[in-house]
């Protein structure tokens, strides 16, 4: 794995984390956002890493 892909890696799931919290403390709106945040990088990173494979 490279070393770009596991920062990404770290830094959805601290935003995964951060939603979860800011769930728990009644703030649904910032959850929403960074969870959906955390998902879009995650996917961003997924498909720029498997392009060559996805054209094929």
């Amino acid at each position: 794995m490279k070393k770009v892909s596991v920062f990404v890696l770290m830094i959805s799931l601290i935003l995964m984390f951060a939603s979860l919290i800011s769930w728990i403390m009644s703030q649904p709106t910032f959850a929403i956002i960074a969870s959906n945040l955390g998902l879009l990088i995650l996917a961003i990173s997924y498909l720029w890493e498997n392009r060559n494979n996805f054209l094929k």
